[in-house]
């Protein structure tokens, strides 16, 4: 029974310096964005590092055409509270001159109309703003994980064409 329980001892301690030693000499690898693995065996090759930087161009494509739809809506929206100021100042104006009219009551409601559509195309634009930050946020990350996963190609291929 001694002879069985040392025989086990001794199993478990190869087991861990086994460990050990694959983890002193085989640097992490990036798995994904979120978590890195020790995999004793396993290396960057050139082709992860190539779609891991595809897919950082691929987000900050993404997160580009958000920040320009968001800058259209807001300069739209800009235009159309612009207009909508204008379109009240003149409705204001014509009330306040004699009686009020049909045509004085549509004029105000075209006033308040375009202050409803300007309300609300500056509302999507924050929204597009708000996605815009978002996509930059991931494109940072997936820009970030494309140089850990270079970094770690050139430790693991020394001499790689990326150098």
């Amino acid at each position: 029974n001694i002879s069985l329980l040392l025989s086990f001892a001794a199993a478990a301690m190869c087991v861990c310096m086994l460990s050990v030693a694959t983890d002193a000499f085989c640097p992490p690898v990036v798995t994904s964005r979120h978590q890195r693995q020790r995999h004793p065996l396993a290396a960057v090759t050139e082709d992860e590092v190539l779609a891991q930087v595809e897919k950082a161009e691929e987000s900050w494509a993404r997160a580009l055409e958000a920040r320009k739809e968001a800058n259209a809506l807001s300069d739209r929206a800009e235009e159309q509270g612009e207009a909508a100021a204008e379109i009240a100042k003149e409705a204001e104006a014509a009330i306040r001159e004699g009686a009020i009219s049909l045509e004085k009551i549509a004029m105000a409601d075209q006033a308040t109309n375009s202050n409803l559509d300007a309300g609300s195309v500056l509302s999507r634009a924050l929204q597009a703003a708000d996605d815009a930050d978002r996509l930059e946020a991931i494109a940072e990350v997936a820009l970030a994980n494309s140089e850990e996963m270079l970094d770690q190609h050139l430790i693991d291929f020394p001499d790689s064409s990326l150098a």
